[in-house]
């Protein structure tokens, strides 16, 4: 059955000191927007989903196995299953929509 929600009703989680995220579980992924304030750290971290994403706003230096990567608005990544990753959002913060398969099982069911 179809589901419809306005993002700024989705309840927000914090994933760490300065990013904030809202997201929707669906059966074979989980979808997420997350605000970054500026200069925030995502420490390393590693989980079994594949995450695909794309910055809307601002800018972030994302940490993977290749090395250091400067991201901007409009572009796009995947980092598969089980890599480790980390990053840094730029001066302005920063705005990011993922899609994560298979769905989340460490955030909440909604």
């Amino acid at each position: 059955m179809a589901s419809f929600r306005q993002l700024e009703d989705l309840p927000l989680t914090v994933a760490s000191p300065g990013i904030g995220f809202r997201f929707v579980h669906g059966e074979q992924a989980s979808f997420s927007v997350f605000e970054l304030d500026p200069d925030a750290e995502l420490p390393t971290h590693s989980h079994h989903n594949e995450q695909i994403g794309m910055l809307l706003r601002g800018h972030v230096t994302f940490r993977t196995d290749q090395g250091e990567t400067d991201v901007g608005p409009g572009q796009v990544w995947v980092i598969p299953g089980g890599e480790e990753h980390g990053g840094v959002a730029g001066p302005q913060g920063a705005t990011v929509v993922e899609v994560f398969s298979p769905p989340r099982s460490d955030w909440p069911q909604a």
